[in-house]
């Protein structure tokens, strides 16, 4: 006999104002973004940012004459499973997060740009987007449940790309990007399937921002329609009406930032 569980999966997780809001990337365009949108929804939630650097993100939003209390910096180092652990350690214990959102990802530095063709593949650009795209999220949400109350409602929304989408690749190319976004894509489908196992009460998705003004997409903005680009400011204000509509039923799905599914 198939046990129910003991909570709502048709009731948005976010029905209600979220008291604690963790954002990972919050110094990147989007991330800080929707640092900006919740902090105006909700004054008085408690927000837990990550970052690489933090000392840059509290200037940030000094600058922008955003209110600085009640914000927990914590700096964070994807390519780093033991500084992944540490920033994790310093969320308090069993604190019950309502909203998690990872902003971040990688595309291309100085050194690597998205290859073109299989000719241009290298074993340093596959790690380091791996790292980044699937590897360090997949560790980061495995130490964020050690950490906080598992038992707590919650929703959690991981940049995706449709790009990584399998079954939507019909122009090829941009192989590490494409290849860790679907690598990160399966990785938050076995995330749901373990929480929906264990009866825990966390929709966990994949997210497709669209095209946003943005450092990662910034060199290749060139033959694109103007409005074909987002503001982070935009972008952030759709995602969040995504979250907020999300139901327990929904963890392990894709969506765009038009609330749209998509397929891996």
């Amino acid at each position: 006999m198939q046990v129910k569980p003991a909570f709502s999966t048709e009731q948005p997780l976010l029905s209600t104002a979220p008291k604690n809001i963790l954002i990972l990337g919050a110094s990147g365009a989007i991330g800080f973004a929707m640092f900006q949108q919740v902090q105006s929804r909700y004054p008085s939630s408690q927000l837990f940012l990550m970052a690489r650097n933090t000392q840059a993100l509290a200037q940030q939003i000094q600058q922008t004459a955003q209110k600085s209390d009640p914000i927990h910096f914590i700096p964070i180092d994807l390519e780093s499973p033991d500084k992944i652990e540490q920033a994790c350690l310093e969320i308090p214990s069993k604190t019950p997060i309502d909203l998690v959102f990872i902003a971040s990802g990688w595309l291309h530095d100085n050194q690597y740009s998205p290859e073109k063709t299989w000719q241009s593949l290298e074993a340093q650009s596959l790690h380091k987007s791996y790292q980044i795209n699937a590897v360090g999220p997949a560790l980061f949400v495995k130490q964020l449940f050690k950490q906080i109350d598992l038992n707590h409602p919650m929703v959690i929304g991981i940049l995706s790309a449709r790009v990584g989408s399998i079954s939507d690749n019909r122009m090829g190319g941009w192989h590490s990007y494409r290849a860790s976004k679907a690598a990160l894509n399966m990785l938050i489908k076995n995330f749901a399937i373990e929480l929906t196992r264990k009866r825990k009460p966390v929709c966990i998705v994949g997210l497709q921002p669209g095209t946003t003004d943005s450092t990662l997409s910034r060199p290749f903005q060139r033959h694109l329609a103007p409005d074909q680009l987002q503001s982070p400011e935009f972008t952030a204000q759709k995602l969040f009406g995504v979250l907020q509509t999300l139901t327990f039923d929904d963890s392990g799905k894709l969506f765009d930032f038009e609330g749209a599914r998509f397929e891996p």
